[in-house]
């Protein structure tokens, strides 16, 4: 029995002593970099470009009327053919116009014999008034006789010029070198006067017109380049120039009109094609561009991560325009950053970070 309690107090004094002893220290887990890869920034120049897209017409485009009535007797040109200026179109029957002239000119003709004769008599007043071998009143009426012939003459040979120009109008030619794009008229058709006959249009330049924003429109210039490429033929970029640029903004859509002029030598764009147009207004010199995808949006900021000694830094920054996959930072980077293009989505300020190559 006593040596039970003898074992039994020696065990507890053990216990005791080993409660006594100091727990060993835990070691620090030290958490490890994070993985990113960095880009240095670099600035660069950044074209500011305006794109916008219409539809291609002719840079030129006349309805030709009839200026006179008449029964169409023969037209010499039909959609899609080529045309040059000066080349007869359409032509209406002359025969009324004919004898309308005809009569005209013999009224003329007679006219031109009574003056010829009333000249004679008043050369011959003139001469025997002074010697009083007339009377003063014979003279008068001599003189107003002849007056009166020469004013028919001149009203005659209106008259015969109006008539010429009336026959003339029976024949309507294209104004200029172009295409037929449409002949509404029929031979045999009764056509009166202001009626459509005829529809040329010059396709040696083709327009463009497109509608701009008031920000890209207060940076625009006549002398600005510009690129069309047409669907079509989208492997082909042409070049164009800015031709006419609107005053007045659309009161529905706030945009300004501007037309775009495209060299057609070729004659293979048509009307009505889709065109798209690209003006450079400027450019924009050392300009700070990132990668989109670096961008983080948090709430109500933009921010991206740098890298300094090591250490994730963030950095609150102001976008620009957009190039591409690019965009131009205004505020916040500078050449020389290293930016985390990868690897930033869960980075926090002051982590460590490993540059992976």
């Amino acid at each position: 029995m006593k040596k039970t309690l003898a074992t039994v107090i020696v065990m507890a004094g053990l216990l005791a002593l080993g409660g006594c002893t100091p727990p060993e220290k835990k070691q620090a887990v030290e958490t490890a970099p994070r993985a990113v890869k960095v880009e240095t920034i670099a600035s660069r120049d950044l074209p500011v470009m305006v794109q916008s897209a219409g539809r291609l017409a002719p840079n030129r485009e006349v309805v030709l009327s009839a200026q006179v009535s008449g029964i169409l007797i023969q037209y010499n040109a039909d959609v899609g053919d080529k045309v040059s200026t000066g080349a007869s179109l359409v032509e209406l029957d002359t025969a009324d116009y004919t004898l309308a002239l005809n009569e005209a000119e013999a009224n003329l003709l007679a006219a031109q014999v009574k003056l010829s004769s009333a000249n004679n008599t008043f050369v011959r007043a003139k001469r025997l008034l002074p010697d009083k071998a007339i009377t003063p009143e014979l003279y008068d009426q001599t003189e107003a006789e002849y007056r009166s012939s020469e004013a028919l003459v001149a009203q005659l040979k209106s008259r015969v010029a109006l008539e010429r120009r009336r026959l003339d109008k029976t024949r309507i030619t294209a104004p200029f070198d172009g295409y037929v794009t449409k002949r509404p008229v029929e031979i045999g058709q009764n056509v009166a006067i202001g009626d459509p006959m005829m529809c040329v249009a010059d396709m040696k330049t083709m327009r463009v017109k497109i509608y701009i924003s008031e920000m890209d429109y207060i940076h625009l210039d006549k002398s600005d380049p510009v690129a069309v490429t047409v669907d079509a033929f989208s492997q082909k970029e042409l070049v164009g120039h800015v031709d006419k640029i609107g005053i007045q903004a659309d009161s529905r859509t706030n945009t300004f009109e501007v037309e775009i002029l495209v060299d057609n030598a070729d004659f293979r764009l048509k009307a009505g094609l889709t065109a798209r147009v690209t003006i450079r207004t400027d450019v924009i010199a050392d300009a700070v561009m990132i990668s989109q995808n670096s961008v983080i949006f948090r709430e109500n900021k933009k921010e991206v991560f740098i890298v300094e000694d090591d250490l994730a830094a963030a950095r609150q920054i102001k976008l620009g325009r957009v190039d591409g996959s690019q965009v131009h930072i205004l505020e916040g980077l500078a050449p020389g950053d290293k930016l985390v293009i990868a690897g930033g989505q869960y980075l926090k300020p002051g982590d460590k970070v490993a540059v992976a190559p």
